[in-house]
């Protein structure tokens, strides 16, 4: 047992050994890859965030809040648990995802600082698309090579079918806009706590908060239309009725003042007899109106009291300090990047060409 540990206190004193005695070689390939993070540091885009921070607040928050309280106290976690009618914040993440939202997104208007002009969201990406990235020309054209050459073999295929543009179809250029959104678009949902974050990352410090504000109201809208969707249909059904009724109402009203103006002076058994059912039946589409008229204002208030508030803890705010990219963190990594692959070099060089010299002979 004692030549044993010997022998692996010799291997390690070999292995350093020869770290020490290449020690040249990992200073070049430290000081080669620090340069390297250096670069991409520098070459990498100026990237801003901005964020807001909100609760959704509905009808019943208070109520739930209240019993979660008594139920976290025995360890019960009632957070998630909201009425059918009701959107869980838990879902708002396949709501940035679906495609109507980004499509309403993507026609939002922003300001662009450079020409001081109001520009649609998708006009704005398609524009950076087709501006030059240095870093990404390099990374396309040597790392990602195969998969650029994929990629166009592939466009070039589906360049020649058919795309039939409907609310079922995305187009390719969709897809490509749909892809940066999700780069750009952020989403946390604390479950616990009852709140949402939502943040958006982009070249510009303006245009990025324009994009974080717009992504918070859309998604706002979403749900306010989700909740008050049932209250809404009843809503518009009871004020279709009303205004059907509102003219038969009124067409009575004037056939009976005609009536009555155009025999004044008659007092006759059948004058009366006409008169007492027209008063009748003015009656009951009068009583029919009014009812009609207290439904519709029952309508108005449901609608009123399912629509969602959402309190708004962090509105956003135009960012002044960039969040990426971290350069020092960037030569940091590149640095411990370029000591491991050139003590993992030497480490494996001399065994791996013994295998290869005794597979050739």
């Amino acid at each position: 047992m004692e030549n044993q540990y010997q022998e692996d206190e010799i291997d390690l004193i070999a292995l350093i050994k020869s770290l020490w005695l290449q020690r040249t070689f990992i200073y070049k390939t430290i000081i080669g890859f620090a340069v390297l993070g250096i670069i991409v540091s520098l070459l990498s885009p100026v990237i801003y965030t901005a964020s807001s921070t909100f609760i959704p607040q509905t009808s019943q928050t208070g109520s739930r809040s209240n019993l979660s309280g008594v139920a976290s106290l025995v360890g019960i976690n009632l957070g998630g648990s909201i009425s059918g009618n009701e959107i869980s914040p838990n879902l708002y993440p396949q709501i940035i995802g679906s495609v109507n939202y980004k499509r309403a997104l993507l026609d939002l208007p922003i300001a662009n600082p450079s020409s001081g002009s109001s520009v649609l969201l998708k006009d704005y990406l398609l524009k950076q698309e087709d501006s030059f990235n240095a870093l990404g020309a390099i990374k396309k054209y040597t790392i990602m090579l195969p998969v650029t050459i994929l990629n166009a073999i592939k466009g070039d295929k589906k360049s020649n079918e058919q795309v039939v543009l409907n609310e079922m179809s995305v187009s390719l250029e969709e897809e490509k806009l749909f892809e940066a959104l999700d780069g750009i678009l952020s989403l946390n949902v604390n479950s616990k706590e009852g709140f949402v974050d939502l943040s958006a990352s982009m070249k510009g410090p303006v245009i990025t908060a324009s994009v974080a504000k717009g992504a918070q109201e859309i998604l706002q809208k979403s749900v306010i239309d989700y909740k008050i969707k049932s209250a809404s249909e009843v809503l518009k059904f009871n004020q279709a009725q009303v205004d059907l009724k509102k003219i038969e109402f009124d067409s009575l009203q004037n056939k009976l003042a005609l009536f009555k103006d155009s025999n004044i002076n008659i007092i006759d058994s059948r004058f009366v007899n006409k008169l007492n059912s027209m008063e009748l039946e003015f009656e009951i589409v009068n009583v029919v109106y009014q009812e009609l008229n207290k439904q519709l204002e029952q309508s108005k208030l449901q609608v009123s009291r399912d629509t969602p508030v959402f309190s708004i803890i962090k509105s956003v705010t135009i960012p002044n300090t960039r969040s990426a990219p971290k350069r020092s963190l960037l030569v940091i990594v590149y640095t411990f990047i370029g000591f491991i692959i050139g003590c993992g070099y030497i480490l494996i060089k001399n065994p791996l060409l013994k295998i290869i010299r005794e597979i050739k002979a």
